[in-house]
């Protein structure tokens, strides 16, 4: 039957956090001794007044195709928010509303890179970044970021990888960043940005984790802090995150009058309109959902702070402070040696044969030094958690 494929199927792998993040549910359903901290999903329910929004819009009748672009409605709360928000004017035809910002950023892409154009990758990064690049005939240029830097992009370094012999035609950004929970400070933020600005190249802002950010920590865009890099910007966002509505499927992005025409077309060949009871539920989110969501930032934070305090008594482990978003990046690259793994799929496989835990490990994500622990959990679940990977640490550390 392979020999039916295409090249491009066959270099294709299934997400592997979606993929172990079943394999966590499979074995709890088996009755499994496991604990799993591979969600990148809200764990609470979506808000009530959302799904009332939902059922408000199927009592409707509002059960028919869509413009592709998405409902008006929701496109104009997009842009009137955002607008505000960032602090540059966008109107209801700079909007595109996607199966999830995922889809957002694919339409993005295609928009915006053709095959064999380079694409700037920042390591880590999430994890279907470098296919969705491939996909489309591109060429991902993974840019290894390093712990002297806190994960984060410098100016020089964004310099050196424009001045090589084939200018890339994107940068990739993501703050808060999904697995590092990076949030990039207002200055360093600012530079890059007026980089993307003299350099004339496109630049993607993924912006999905933007309402999940921690004390101490805040968020900006780089189109606020240089409004003349609109038109070469597509921000992404969504609903998912921060309104727990991972399964609803609903994500936006705000980009320049044509390139969102080009992406809308793209996507009504590619798969058509978003559900529409989905954009009905989202445009109450926008319009109603902020006190819940701010609930539930609140709560992401004392998880994140109890997560912190376990963490700093295991020996032989770093990791950067969780900025925004509900990750904790962890290098456990010293115990590799001593637990016989070779790497950080390896030493997740040994963690779970062991300890009954599963956790993402870093190699999905560019950077095989570290694995990924989601704190979207509940404070029991991570206690457990934390319980097994301080046994196992303490165990090959001695």
């Amino acid at each position: 039957m392979a020999d039916v494929l295409s090249k491009r199927a066959r270099s294709l792998e299934p997400s592997l956090t979606l993929s172990l993040t079943a394999k966590a549910k499979d074995l709890k359903a088996k009755g499994e001794n496991v604990v799993g901290l591979t969600a990148g999903e809200p764990d609470f329910d979506t808000p009530e007044v959302i799904k009332q929004g939902a059922i408000d819009a199927i009592n409707r009748g509002e059960t028919k195709y869509t413009a592709a672009e998405g409902i008006l409605p929701l496109r104009k709360a997009v842009a009137e928010t955002y607008s505000k928000q960032l602090g540059v004017s966008y109107g209801p035809g700079d909007v595109v509303i996607s199966h999830g910002a995922k889809h957002s950023i694919y339409n993005a892409l295609f928009a915006l890179t053709d095959p064999g154009d380079e694409v700037l990758i920042l390591s880590p990064y999430w994890t279907s970044y470098p296919d969705m690049v491939k996909i489309l005939g591109g060429r991902p240029r993974i840019v290894e970021l390093t712990k002297k830097t806190e994960y984060m992009l410098t100016p020089e370094v964004f310099q050196k990888q424009l001045s090589r012999k084939k200018k890339p035609r994107l940068l990739m950004l993501n703050s808060p960043s999904n697995p590092a929970s990076i949030v990039y400070r207002r200055d360093e933020l600012e530079a890059i940005a007026r980089i993307v600005l003299d350099s004339g190249i496109s630049l993607i802002s993924d912006e999905i984790y933007e309402h999940l950010v921690f004390s101490g920590f805040e968020h900006h865009s780089p189109v606020t802090l240089v409004p003349q890099i609109r038109n070469q910007t597509v921000v992404v966002s969504g609903v998912s995150k921060s309104y727990s509505m991972t399964g609803w499927r609903v994500g936006f992005a705000l980009a320049e009058k044509d390139v969102a025409y080009r992406m809308a077309a793209f996507q009504a060949h590619a798969t058509g309109c978003p559900n529409s009871i989905s954009q009905w539920a989202a445009l109450e989110a926008i319009q109603k959902g902020a006190e819940a969501r701010e609930e539930m930032r609140v709560e992401f934070e004392k998880r994140k702070n109890l997560f912190g305090k376990r963490l700093a008594r295991i020996p032989s482990i770093w990791y950067p402070e969780p900025g925004g978003a509900f990750y904790y990046l962890v290098d456990v690259s010293k115990l590799y040696k001593k637990c016989n793994a070779k790497n950080s799929f390896e030493f997740c496989d040994k963690l779970l044969a062991e300890q009954g835990l599963v956790v993402i490990p870093g190699g999905a994500f560019g950077c095989d030094k570290m694995v990924r622990f989601s704190f979207a959990a509940s404070e029991n679940d991570i206690n457990r958690a934390l319980d097994r990977f301080e046994n196992f640490v303490r165990k090959y550390s001695s």
